[in-house]
C-alpha cells in the first residue's frame, strides 16, 4: 500500500474516531464539571467548539503517527524475515549472478512497500554493477542514508504542524476568554449591590474558566502527542540506521574485490 493511500485512510479513521470519542464523552460527562472543563459542553455552539477542534487535530496527528509506525513495523519485518542478504560471516558474493538475484528480489519487495531496506540494497547493487568499486558503493550507501533521513524528516512535517497548532488553539482560547470577560464586565454593577456583584463574578468566572480550561486541555494534548511522536520518530530513525548497518555488514563487506 502506498504512503499517500495510507495517509488518506488514516485521515478518515481519525475523523471517525474523533466523532465517536466526542459523542461518548458528551453522553458520559454531559454538562457536568468535567464535561464543561474538558469539552465546553455548556457552549451554545456545542459541539462546534475550540475544545473539539483541538481533539480533532490531536486524533489527526495520532493517525499520522500510526502511518509512520506502520512503516517502521514494515521495515522491522524486512530486517528480520526478508533474508535478502547472506548473513553467514564466512559468505562472500563472488559473482555478478549472485548479486543480480539479490537485486531482483529486493526490487520486487520495493514495489510492494515503503520500507527503506529494499531501496538501499537496490541502489548499492546498481552502483556496484556500474563501477565494481566497493568504495563507490559505500559512498552511494552514505548518500542514500542521508536522503532517507531527509525524507523521513519531511514525513513528520504534518505532525510538527499539529504539535504547534494545538497549543496555539489553547492560547487563542485564553485570549478569547479573557477578552470576553473584560467585554462583559460592567464596572457600575460590579461596584453596586451585592446581587449585582454576584452576577458579575459568575460571568467573569465562566469566561475565565473557558480561557484557562482551553489552555489546560491544549497543554495536556500537546504533551501526550509530543511524547508519542518522539517514540515513533526515534523508532523509525533507529530502524533506518539498522538497515544501513545491515547493508554494510551483509552486502558491501562481502563483495569480492575484482582485480
Amino acid at each position: 500500500m502506498s504512503f499517500a493511500k495510507r495517509e488518506w485512510i488514516a485521515l478518515g479513521i481519525s475523523a471517525i474516531v474523533t466523532i465517536i470519542f466526542i459523542a461518548l464523552m458528551t453522553v458520559f460527562l454531559g454538562t457536568g464539571t468535567m464535561g464543561i472543563m474538558l469539552f465546553g459542553t455548556d457552549s451554545a455552539y456545542y459541539p462546534f467548539t475550540l475544545y473539539n477542534l483541538m481533539y480533532f487535530f490531536f486524533f489527526i496527528g495520532l493517525g499520522q503517527l500510526w502511518v509512520r509506525w506502520l512503516s517502521t513495523y514494515e521495515e522491522k519485518v524486512f530486517l528480520k524475515k526478508s533474508g535478502f542478504l547472506p548473513e553467514d560471516d564466512k559468505a562472500m558474493l563472488k559473482s555478478d549472478d549472485e548479486i543480480e538475484k539479490i537485486r531482483v528480489n529486493t526490487a520486487n519487495a520495493a514495489m510492494r512497500g515503503e520500507a527503506f531496506l529494499p531501496g538501499l540494497i537496490n541502489n548499492c547493487i546498481n552502483q556496484y554493477f556500474k563501477s565494481h568499486s566497493v568504495s563507490d558503493t559505500i559512498s552511494v550507501l552514505n548518500s542514500d542514508l542521508e536522503l532517507n533521513i531527509h525524507r523521513l524528516d519531511l514525513r513528520y512535517s504534518m505532525c510538527r504542524y499539529i504539535m504547534w497548532a494545538i497549543p496555539t488553539f489553547g492560547f487563542i482560547g485564553t485570549v478569547a476568554g479573557i477578552a470576553s470577560a473584560l467585554t462583559k464586565l460592567d464596572i457600575v454593577k460590579f461596584m453596586g449591590t451585592q446581587s449585582d456583584k454576584v452576577v458579575q463574578f459568575k460571568m467573569l468566572a465562566s469566561d475565565l474558566g473557558f480561557a484557562f480550561d482551553t489552555t489546560i486541555v491544549a497543554l495536556v494534548l500537546s504533551s501526550i502527542f509530543v511524547f508519542i511522536m518522539h517514540i515513533v520518530q526515534s523508532g523509525e530513525e533507529e530502524v533506518l540506521n539498522r538497515s544501513g548497518k545491515y547493508v554494510l555488514t551483509n552486502l558491501i563487506n562481502k563483495l569480492a574485490i575484482k582485480k
